[in-house]
């Protein structure tokens, strides 16, 4: 069971009607507009949710598509353009596919003056840029690592990520195995060094991984599929570790009985892109559901459906201040090191697995 499978079966709908947006209105185009999200949950909430609430408002047909996550998904986006179509005219991509995808040519430049909304985000954090500085990208929701535990055997819930390096804790935690997912590095840096300063060179990351490799007794499991770390929770085996927010508060709601955690060095926060495919004939349509999914209104939506964090500031959504903590944080958070997973991606992937090996 993979990740979005998990948040699919547990997830309880709740229906939400989107009114007052502030987007421009376009003519609805001749054919409509294909959107490629991550299949299952995603695409299925997107597709009921998001998707008919924004053909009411602008008048343009939307055609869902399920694509896969990570580098699987830009090669298949590259490969089709490359052959004289477009399958898709917008892709929801994270961060590392994001700069592959820019880096291979095959999504357009932003018009920013085209999406409004845009005013509304940070652009240090919410707006990708490809090699020559000019925007291809921008962030429609944030999603969280954070520290989870058992309350059975944590009834003083750590607050720190140095728990994850307490002796008393040998052989309980899991960790995602992938460095670029779990971004442990980033967290090590964070917690011990100082931050992303740490990791600018090879030397510095390699000081970091010394830290990391400290991990290897307390560590039982590097997981690959949620589901095994989840399965870990509900047995207790595995009553600490490093999970997605949007999952975690899921399974709080499924009856695992686990306390959520933006640890005091801060949350790993990553965003989540919207991207315009080179060669698309709706880059216009493509821009308006850009720019409407930024709407305040439909960022609420998004947080409630789909868990993830608001990329807008938190006084402009309609979201209590419940629903807010479930789904983010106004706590300082840890940005990653993309350079680590991009331009350094088989060498940190190489020492990484040393580190964790010793």
């Amino acid at each position: 069971m993979s990740r979005r499978s998990f948040l699919k079966t547990a997830a309880v709908s709740s229906a939400v009607t989107v009114t007052g947006l502030h987007a421009p209105a376009v003519h609805a185009a001749k054919e409509s507009l294909k959107i490629g999200s991550w299949g299952g949950f995603f695409e299925e909430v997107l597709a009921e949710k998001l998707y008919p609430e924004f053909t009411k408002a602008t008048g343009i047909e939307v055609t869902s598509t399920g694509t896969p996550q990570g580098d699987a998904q830009v090669v298949q986006l590259a490969q089709a353009i490359r052959a004289g179509t477009v399958p898709l005219d917008v892709s929801a991509l994270i961060p590392i596919p994001m700069t592959r995808a820019s880096n291979a040519d095959v999504i357009e430049p932003l018009d920013l003056d085209k999406i409004p909304n845009v005013s509304l985000l940070s652009p240090e954090t919410s707006i990708h840029n490809n090699k020559d500085g000019k925007p291809d990208g921008a962030a429609w929701f944030f999603y969280y690592n954070i520290l989870v535990t058992l309350r059975e055997d944590f009834p003083e819930t750590p607050t720190s990520w140095q728990s994850l390096w307490d002796p008393t804790n040998k052989g309980l935690i899991g960790i995602m195995a992938q460095p670029e997912v779990s971004n442990i590095i980033d967290i090590t840096a964070a917690t011990y060094f100082d931050g992303k300063a740490a990791l600018q060179s090879k030397d510095g990351v390699l000081r970091v991984l010394e830290k990391v490799s400290e991990l290897a007794d307390n560590v039982s499991l590097w997981y690959r599929d949620e589901a095994q770390f989840q399965n870990g929770l509900e047995t207790g085996e595995l009553p600490i570790g490093i999970y997605y927010n949007d999952v975690a508060t899921v399974a709080q709601s499924q009856g695992i009985d686990i306390n959520r955690v933006f640890p005091t060095e801060g949350a790993v926060k990553n965003p989540a892109f919207w991207a315009i495919s080179k060669g698309s004939a709706l880059v216009d349509e493509a821009h308006e559901f850009i720019n409407y999914t930024l709407d305040p209104d439909v960022q609420s939506l998004l947080a409630r459906e789909l868990g993830g964090g608001p990329v807008v500031p938190r006084a402009t959504t309609n979201l209590t201040d419940e629903e807010w903590g479930r789904v983010s944080t106004d706590a300082p958070t840890i940005t990653p090191e993309y350079r680590l997973y991009t331009e350094w991606g088989d060498w940190t992937a190489t020492e990484f697995s040393r580190a964790i090996s010793r």
